[in-house]
């Protein structure tokens, strides 16, 4: 086994993004949430688009497909829309001409706003304006090719409604909270093995609640409940509080979440707050915490209620590095009860200026043993510093799997070790390849609270503990088995051998 001694440099490798403008498909649509988007600056000397901080600017309408003349099923807005977009948000795909080019195409036809679908694999990217983007005064993003394939069957028919832009203001009664606002389980995968009683697992419960509107709210209340099988197994509502001043936020906790014991299954966790007053936009006044409790998955993304298998919102972009590695974070007391036996990703390939196939790629997964000696990420001696390879394997891919779950067993089976840190890794090579993440999964409020590493990433020469961020989290899961299985088999082989 190989020893690697590696450095780290950040604990946490920033995304593009704006933490007060969103992009949120509205109700009813099955697809109802926040996206990850990019936007044009307003401050860039080659727009002329809409400051999206301000209120003032934000959009609400259909989602429409520009008809460009070219019969293209992806039309990329390169010459003039045959139809009229008076009033709609129109959408594009990224490809073959300038940002700024397919917006003015866009705002000739009487779009309000412009939705560019990036044709790459990956997170969507930063836009310059080009030759028209001056003459652009709409708002113009971008979102991922995954979510744009998601949405794609309501933007053929303008059947869901976005609004992009900042809610603080907007509104004159409107409370809320983000996914990075609150508690949630420390992994959505867990082990039933590692989690036999109270002490062994529970979960803090409690969110930060803003007041977005002009108005001042009374009477706020946070209710939280955890589901399981069709039951509420956990049910707690906040005492009111008073007053929340218009712009200010309160973090509002509620009694810890345990059980005596813990069945195996899909636990729904819903925050919901209220106010005396009627929210007059109120789709973020519920967010999901949900996790699963089972014999053999662990996982920092959301796992799929019905195959288990990791979520793929983003085949994250790389494009600066042929050497990376997208890992997960674990440690637990009574580790030496379970064992690994391999692991699950996803990954994707650059489609742009053409396609890259993923058949014939090569990966490797490894077990790391973390052996630096730190307490939590305020320790200041943490350091990511010392790997020791003590489990791994290579996967060839035989086909053109773009954004699908593969299995990887381990070379041989490996058991724990009780409080030891362990980093389980993907390594991935090439600028064109692109790991696999979750983006709806957001740990934000647990690192504030816990300090602790969660996604750590290996990325142009350096080591990142969060990763891309809290709210980015590789769509990786390990495959676990009870400690005694391996020890029987072991026993059973040393009979024969006697």
């Amino acid at each position: 086994m190989k020893k690697i001694v590696l450095f780290i440099s950040l604990c946490l490798l920033a995304t593009v993004g704006s933490a007060q403008v969103i992009f949120y498909v509205q109700a009813p649509s099955p697809n109802e949430g926040n996206y990850d988007f990019t936007f044009a600056d307003f401050m860039a000397a080659d727009w002329s688009v809409p400051d999206m901080d301000d209120p003032a600017n934000s959009i609400l309408s259909e989602m429409v497909l520009i008809d460009d003349g070219s019969g293209l099923d992806d039309p990329t807005a390169c010459s003039a829309a045959e139809n009229d977009l008076t009033g709609k948000i129109a959408v594009v795909y990224r490809g073959s001409c300038e940002f700024g080019s397919k917006a003015l195409a866009c705002q000739n036809a009487g779009a309000i706003g412009c939705i560019i679908i990036n044709n790459l694999g990956g997170a969507p990217v930063a836009m310059g304006g080009g030759a028209d983007g001056a003459a652009v005064n709409i708002p113009v993003v971008m979102i991922s090719n995954i979510d744009g394939a998601l949405l794609r069957a309501e933007i053929n028919t303008g059947a869901s409604e976005v609004f992009i832009g900042s809610k603080n203001g907007l509104y004159a009664n409107d409370i809320g909270f983000t996914a990075a606002d609150h508690f949630r389980a420390q992994s959505f995968g867990n082990l039933s093995q590692l989690s036999q009683d109270a002490s062994e697992f529970e979960m803090e419960v409690g969110t930060w609640v803003r007041n977005y509107g002009s108005n001042d709210q009374t009477n706020v209340t946070l209710t939280v409940t955890v589901g399981l099988e069709g039951s509420d197994i956990y049910f707690e509502t906040s005492d009111p509080i008073g007053t929340l001043p218009s712009g200010d936020s309160v973090f509002v906790p509620l009694p810890t979440f345990s059980q005596d014991s813990y069945g195996n299954g899909y636990y729904h966790v819903d925050y919901e707050v209220e106010a005396d007053a009627i929210d007059e936009s109120d789709y973020d006044n519920i967010r999901t915490a949900d996790f699963v409790m089972g014999d053999d998955l662990f996982s920092m993304s959301a796992l799929d209620i019905v195959d288990s298998k990791p979520v793929n919102n983003t085949n994250q972009f790389n494009g600066t590095t042929d050497n990376l590695y997208s890992c997960l974070f674990f440690q637990d007391p009574n580790a030496s009860r379970i064992g690994v036996q391999g692991m699950n990703f996803s990954a994707g390939t650059s489609q742009n200026p053409d396609a890259t196939s993923l058949d014939g790629q090569l990966f490797e997964i490894y077990v790391y043993e973390w052996l630096d000696e730190w307490e939590d990420l305020n320790d200041p001696g943490f350091a990511l510093a010392s790997l020791n390879d003590v489990a791994d394997a290579e996967y060839i891919y035989t086909e053109n799997l773009q954004s699908e779950n593969v299995y990887v067993p381990l070379e041989e089976p490996m058991l724990l070790e009780d409080d030891q840190k362990y980093l389980f890794c993907v390594q991935i090579y090439g600028t064109d390849i692109y790991p696999g993440y979750d983006t709806k999964t957001d740990y934000n409020w647990n690192v504030e609270t816990y300090a602790m590493p969660t996604s750590p990433l290996y990325l142009s020469g350096a080591w990142y503990a969060l990763g891309f961020g809290t709210d980015r989290n590789p769509s990786l899961s390990i495959q676990m088995f009870n400690a005694e299985e391996l020890n029987l088999v072991e026993l059973i082989i040393l009979i024969k051998l006697i």
